[in-house]
């Protein structure tokens, strides 16, 4: 898809809002709260085609449920690591009956785990609350951006789309056969051992060896390899700009500007080169979850360490023993 200029517009108007209006009010925390509830958004709409009401209502709910659950469960130790991993699980199953569903059940996981980090001094109540209201700008901000008339129709019946009935059908057959729980598994072993570790290694963010192994751990493995180093990369890459931004704590005026150019860039590195989306992805989501304050100086190693634990554990564990596994079926069937 080609990204234009409203693309960026909406990224970053739907980022930087939130934030401006916390700073204005000298509530910076439920300003960056509010914004990642808009990230959590951010690039539903990139197909136009689909129905915007709907997706949209489904979005804010789960962005809601979402930070929720993760402010609910955080700060319990072992418990919040059981539970994260099983309600991971749960979801990473159910996003195998559609591709909505699959986006769903993954914006979900993501931002539930990220909102374990912000958790510390968040009732869960008015956290949720920013949340919803944070994807709800982003997208009225998206809809107004993007909107444009429909083209002219293509030729020829369209494909009717597949029945509810028919979906669980086809989820429920997938369910007998390894690959149906393949994601599930990859995703679930890899956040049980960035859980443990976190826990058996007590330091101020723990919480990021769980978000780098979410933000590096996708769905599919076609090209699971490359990706996987591109994105491992430029998150590492991510948090040593973002460190810095955090050490040097700029003015309140600088901070909204550093949100809304970096959430502007987004839309086009993820269509041109997914390292630099996720060096640019990484401080955004550091920058929201500190809401702008200055951290000490030791916090970039811990960042740094924990970066390099979850993409050790995403990519040791969560993709090269699947893509060998892989590898070797289709030689066997070849050969």
């Amino acid at each position: 898809m080609r990204i234009e200029l409203r693309h960026m517009v909406a990224a970053g108007l739907g980022l930087g809002g939130p934030v401006a209006w916390g700073v204005a009010s000298g509530r910076p925390t439920p300003g960056a709260l509010a914004a990642i509830g808009a990230l959590a958004v951010s690039g539903l709409f990139r197909n136009e085609a689909r129905p915007v009401l709907v997706h949209g209502v489904a979005a804010v709910a789960g962005t809601a449920v979402a930070g929720l659950a993760g402010v609910v469960v955080a700060g319990r130790g072992w418990l919040t690591a059981v539970a994260v991993v099983l309600i991971a699980g749960l979801l990473a199953v159910a996003g195998g009956i559609s591709r909505p569903m699959a986006e769903h059940s993954t914006r979900f996981i993501v931002f539930m785990v990220i909102s374990t980090g912000v958790a510390k001094g968040v009732e869960p109540v008015p956290a949720a609350v920013l949340f919803a209201a944070g994807a709800a700008w982003g997208l009225l901000v998206a809809a107004l951006c993007l909107h444009t008339r429909k083209g002219p129709a293509e030729p020829g019946e369209p494909r009717p789309a597949p029945s509810l009935r028919a979906l669980l059908r086809r989820w429920w057959r997938t369910l007998g056969s390894a690959s149906g729980w393949q994601y599930a598994i990859r995703l679930t072993a890899c956040l049980a051992a960035a859980e443990a570790v976190g826990l058996l290694w007590s330091q101020p963010t723990a919480s990021w060896i769980a978000v780098t192994v979410v933000i590096v751990v996708r769905r599919r493995l076609d090209g699971a390899a490359r990706r996987s180093v591109e994105r491992a990369a430029g998150t590492a890459a991510g948090v040593v700009a973002g460190s810095a931004a955090l050490l040097w704590v700029p003015p309140s005026w600088l901070f909204v500007l550093l949100v809304a150019a970096l959430a502007a860039v987004r839309p086009a590195l993820k269509e041109r080169n997914y390292t630099l989306y996720a060096t640019v992805m990484t401080p955004l989501v550091l920058l929201l979850m500190e809401g702008g304050a200055r951290v000490p100086p030791a916090t970039i190693g811990y960042r740094l360490a924990d970066t390099v634990i979850g993409c050790v554990l995403a990519l040791g564990l969560g993709y090269l023993p699947w893509v060998v596994r892989r590898e070797r079926s289709v030689r066997a069937v070849v050969g």
